[in-house]
């Protein structure tokens, strides 16, 4: 990671707490709020590297703040053409970060239904190809989601949630 992409995302500071719905209070402030206000309104596939949201949104879903990774990823998402596979690709994101708020919310059958989505959504961003979408491995990425998919689908009634969690698959960018 350069220097100066770090310095746009991953410097940038980590919620004081993770906002779960019914759990904790949400948040009216705070950086990514400000990130994800701030993100342009037309994505620029060619520019991730220079896109704070989408950087941002890996440091936020790899430190366990799934709920505020969603909300920075949805304005680079909605930016994007419409059945593009960088579209796709935000939108299977999402779906894994929206799957394991599923989990700590306790919803295990919600979020195997997303993880399922999120591998959907991967394989059709990667179709056919074998290069990266946006820094991206797509084709790893969705192998990750499909054993994620199974993993919950098969430890979900085990009630073992926080472990499903911790097993997320890892997004990663690289240049």
């Amino acid at each position: 990671m350069s220097d100066r992409i770090f310095s746009q995302a991953g410097a940038l500071p980590l919620p004081d707490t993770a906002f779960v719905p019914g759990v904790t209070r949400r948040p009216e402030s705070g950086v990514f709020i400000d990130v994800a206000d701030a993100a342009p309104e037309t994505t620029d596939p060619a520019g991730w590297a220079d896109n704070q949201a989408w950087l941002y949104g890996f440091a936020l879903y790899g430190n366990g703040f799934f709920w505020e990774a969603h909300e920075v990823w949805e304005p680079v998402w909605m930016g994007l053409r419409p059945n593009s596979a960088e579209r796709m690709l935000v939108q299977g994101m999402i779906q894994l970060a929206n799957c394991c708020l599923k989990l700590g919310m306790g919803r295990p059958r919600a979020a195997a239904r997303l993880a399922h989505h999120a591998a959907d959504c991967l394989w059709n961003a990667g179709h056919g190809r074998t290069a990266r979408v946006m820094g991206v491995d797509v084709a790893q990425l969705a192998e990750a989601s499909v054993a994620y998919a199974v993993a919950i689908d098969a430890e979900a009634g085990s009630g073992a949630l926080e472990r499903l969690v911790a097993r997320r698959p890892v997004l990663e960018w690289k240049l």
